[in-house]
């Protein structure tokens, strides 16, 4: 990953560099919509929109990432907003590419979706062995 070094800290566990940089991750939000009284209901058709959320690089040590909305000039903000991503890890919660963060949106609601189709079968399985029990 390409960042630009705005200034070094060292310390005796990990050299810490403040850092700048992006990165992404996508996902699919769907939204309620007002019904006629008024009220907030989910939309007859589904129709989720796959948003990107940007996240500032704040920090880079040996083993990830600190990201995060905004500016962290507060340390005290960071420790409470800021979101650690290992370097290694297969799954992360953002990516540094745009590329990667929606392929990895895609293997999640595949996995998602293979997760859901088996519970949905499981519970007809369940529905139907109930309707057929005696009371």
């Amino acid at each position: 990953m390409s960042t630009e070094v705005q200034n070094t800290t060292s310390s005796q566990h990990d050299a810490k560099l403040l850092v700048s940089g992006s990165f992404y991750r996508y996902d699919a939000v769907q939204y309620a919509v007002v019904d006629q009284w008024g009220d907030f209901v989910s939309p007859e058709i589904p129709n989720p929109k796959i948003e990107l959320t940007k996240f500032n690089l704040f920090k880079e040590t040996k083993k990830g990432y600190w990201i995060g909305h905004g500016n962290f000039w507060d340390e005290r903000s960071l420790k409470s907003q800021a979101k650690w991503v290992s370097k290694t890890s297969k799954k992360r919660f953002a990516y540094p590419t745009k590329k990667e963060a929606l392929d990895n949106f895609i293997k999640r609601n595949e996995k998602r979706i293979k997760i859901l189709k088996r519970q949905l079968w499981a519970c007809e399985i369940a529905v139907s062995n109930a309707k057929s029990m005696s009371v």
